[in-house]
Parts: structure tokens; C-alpha cells; sequence
């Protein structure tokens, strides 16, 4: 049986099930019932590397997870080595965010004094003295 969806022209594809019996069982009004599951054929699933939001998850077999993330902190070494160029360290990355956060407040406080609303002015007030 040929199918159309939007256009597009597919084969059905069903799966097919094997049920497996289960040890569950019982009598209702005079008949006896088994209960009957799907047996479930466990597949592989695609070793990737995803990101969520910057962080890097790894979902798949755990052995070539592993693997992968050897081979990419060895790329990731030559990659480096290669270039030359040093990184940031965590402190230093830090005091950037903070120097950048401290720009865009004073930004806004500019801002709330051009328009005179004090109200603005307080809050960005407060703000600033949590950061500092």
C-alpha cells in the first residue's frame, strides 16, 4: 500500500512485536487471562556529542564515549599546541565577566538618570553594591 504525506510518496513501515509471556495471570468471570508483553529488542544507540546551553554531554555505549573523549582531548591538545595561542585561565575569564557586567550596569544607570526615574536609579543602585 503506497502512502502520501504532503506530497511525498512512503512505503508503510510497521514494527513488528513479538509478545513474551509474563508469570501475570488470573480468572475473570470463569476465563483465565495471561498477560502478554512486547519483547523489547535493545538497540545501539549513535555515540554523539551534544550541547546543551555550552555544556557538552555525551550520549551512546559507554566505550566509545570514552573513547571519543580521549580522541578529542588528543585533538584538542594538538589543536592547541598547533596554534600557540595560550588560553584564558578561570580568573581571568572571571574578572572579564565582571569588568563586562560592570560596563552594562553602568550603561543603564546612565540611561535611568537621562530619564530621571529614580525608582530605575535605586534598583541599579542595589545591583551594583551585590556586585561589588
Amino acid at each position: 500500500m503506497k502512502l502520501t504525506y504532503r506530497g511525498v510518496d512512503y512505503e508503510p513501515n510497521p514494527l513488528t512485536l513479538e509478545p513474551t509471556a509474563s508469570e501475570i495471570s488470573g480468572n475473570y468471570r470463569g476465563g483465565t487471562w495471561k498477560r502478554n508483553y512486547p519483547r523489547h529488542i535493545p538497540q545501539t544507540q549513535p555515540t554523539a556529542e551534544l550541547k546543551y546551553r555550552g555544556v557538552s554531554h555525551y550520549i551512546g555505549d559507554p566505550l566509545q564515549v570514552e573513547f571519543m573523549i580521549l580522541s578529542k582531548q588528543h585533538s584538542d591538545a594538538t589543536s592547541a599546541a598547533q596554534v600557540g595561542k595560550p588560553e584564558k585561565m578561570g580568573g581571568e575569564l572571571t574578572e572579564t565577566h565582571l569588568t563586562n557586567i560592570r560596563r552594562n550596569l553602568e550603561r543603564r544607570l546612565l540611561a535611568a538618570r537621562e530619564k530621571g526615574d529614580q525608582q530605575l536609579i535605586r534598583l541599579l543602585e542595589d545591583e551594583a553594591r551585590q556586585i561589588a
